[in-house]
């Protein structure tokens, strides 16, 4: 067994239960940790994660921050080579979509959220939403191109983690309430995900 410290409404907190879902590894523990729950500036928390944010994943002795290996250490360990390909090649283009992720699919989609639900008033400005939504739809739109040639995942035929890392943000693209581009290959990405069970209970039922 191990523990996973974090909210269910976190974004990072939901991707990495997805996965350990679509991997049959459901024997964990799971604490509340972040916003609305307990404070993760509290001495316990930071003595595992001094970052202050979740989720934290704890394997034995092993203590994981960043959500993304975390990923990359759970379906190496238990998952398939299919959801992370020990080839080379076919790993390098799982790889960079979990870097893009980090560098630009997040950004515009993150201001949103906070904006518009969340309703930080940090992320409340008019100019401010107008810069997010443009970048936002300008990333959404290279996902879309790259899924409009590459296959029904992002990494081609099979799911990877490079979709438990990014559909939480295609998701929060698709209920967020704003104004969105014709994008018909991820439309139908969204739908494809949209269909698996355990995309349905810690994506799409979790909430924006």
């Amino acid at each position: 067994m191990f523990t996973i410290y974090g909210r269910t409404n976190s974004s990072n907190v939901r991707k990495v239960l997805w996965l350990c879902e679509e991997i049959g590894q459901t024997d964990y523990k799971r604490l509340d940790y972040g916003r609305g729950f307990k404070p993760c500036s509290s001495p316990e928390y930071m003595a595992l994660n001094p970052n202050m944010v979740v989720p934290t994943l704890v394997y034995g002795d092993l203590v994981i921050w960043e959500s993304n290996t975390q990923l990359r250490f759970l379906a190496s360990k238990h998952g398939t080579d299919d959801i992370y390909p020990a080839e080379l090649t076919a790993r390098a283009c799982v790889e960079q979509w979990l870097d893009w992720q980090l560098t630009t699919a997040i950004v515009g989609i993150r201001h949103l959220f906070q904006g518009l639900h969340v309703k930080d008033e940090a992320f409340t400005d008019p100019k401010g939403l107008e810069g997010a939504h443009k970048q936002a739809t300008g990333a959404m739109g290279i996902l879309d191109a790259h899924l409009a040639k590459n296959g029904a995942y992002i990494a081609g035929e099979n799911l990877t983690i490079a979709d438990c890392c990014l559909g939480m943000y295609v998701h929060r693209w698709h209920v967020l309430p704003i104004e969105r581009a014709q994008h018909p290959a991820l439309a139908a990405y969204y739908e494809r995900l949209s269909e698996r069970d355990a995309f349905q209970k810690w994506i799409v039922g979790q909430g924006v």
